[in-house]
């Protein structure tokens, strides 16, 4: 089971149609949105007192991923946004259908547009911003051109691939939906033949309907 942790005094915010695979790590003021999903070994740390980690609906976090959160902004990345294996960021804006390279670092206070592709091994620097539509490579990265053409119609899917992985992942019993509180609708976990909302403090034993 995935391990999702409340830091100071603050738990994460997950839709129940969440798919979380089991050695993902939530810790703190995360809100993950409606089909999202968060992949082997994927960290999303929000442990800032003041700051959020907001991830949008349908994005996925791949495995080993770092999504962490400062003190000089929120973390915010976009709906149908792919986060690739090993990829590294934090305090930083992401926009909608952008695909994020494996291995890319994305450095505080950066922006990148919507329907952007950031190439694997790629360093965004510091207070860079990236247009929409935007190619970006290299050390540090760079805009190599404007996509265009059936490229850009093949962004508007939006990673739907990993949605639907997510689903197939469930239906073969691996991973799982976030289970959510009855009464507060907050994430709950079971330990120790307890169900216990990570929110509200509710429990009720696992046998209960």
């Amino acid at each position: 089971m995935a391990l999702i942790l409340p830091f100071d005094g603050k738990a994460p915010k997950i839709a129940k149609s969440v798919f979380l695979a089991p050695t993902a790590v939530i810790v703190g003021n995360v809100e993950i949105c409606e089909n999202a999903s968060v992949w082997f070994g994927a960290v999303i740390r929000g442990d800032h007192p003041e700051h959020q980690i907001f991830i949008g609906a349908g994005t996925s976090v791949q495995e080993n991923a770092v999504v962490h959160v400062g003190k000089s902004a929120p973390t915010l990345v976009g709906e149908h946004v792919t986060v690739g294996h090993g990829a590294k960021f934090e305090s930083c804006s992401i926009g909608d259908r952008s695909i994020i390279g494996m291995n890319t670092i994305i450095l505080n206070d950066a922006t990148v547009g919507s329907e952007c592709v950031i190439a694997a091994n790629s360093v965004i620097l510091e207070g860079a911003t990236i247009p929409d539509k935007s190619l970006v490579a290299g050390v540090p990265g760079t805009i190599r051109k404007t996509i265009e053409g059936s490229s850009a119609e093949w962004m508007k899917d939006g990673g739907q691939h990993y949605v639907k992985l997510s689903r197939a992942y469930i239906d073969e019993g691996i991973g799982t939906e976030v289970m959510i509180c009855e009464l507060c609708g907050g994430p709950v976990l079971e330990r120790h033949c307890k169900i216990i909302c990570q929110i509200c403090g509710y429990q009720r034993d696992c046998s209960d309907p």
